[in-house]
């Protein structure tokens, strides 16, 4: 099993989420704390999402993902950002949005 090492107060997302008519996003993921590791899943409402995922990976980006979490048939809707982005999608858990202190 390969172990990755993520920065201290971060939390790296594996999936994303969403089921149709929900009012929150779920990233299921791994926050790091004091050099620990936590795999956890955290609500987060759209509004909040977007404006992380706009700091994290840019504008373009999180219109895709946007794209592809509403324009698919399926009740739930899971996408990795390493996967179907092409690159990792890391927050910091101390941005106030993020609120998991």
């Amino acid at each position: 099993m390969k172990n990755n090492q993520y920065k201290n107060n971060t939390f790296h997302v594996n999936y994303v989420i969403y089921e149709k008519n929900d009012t929150a996003i779920l990233l299921d993921g791994v926050v790091t704390k004091n050099n620990k590791q936590y795999f956890t899943s955290i609500p987060i409402d759209p509004v909040n999402f977007s404006f992380l995922c706009e700091k994290a990976i840019g504008y373009e980006k999180t219109n895709w993902l946007w794209s592809k979490l509403f324009k698919t048939t399926d009740l739930v809707t899971e996408l990795a950002p390493q996967y179907h982005l092409g690159t990792e999608l890391n927050f910091s858990s101390c941005e106030a949005r993020f609120n998991i202190n």
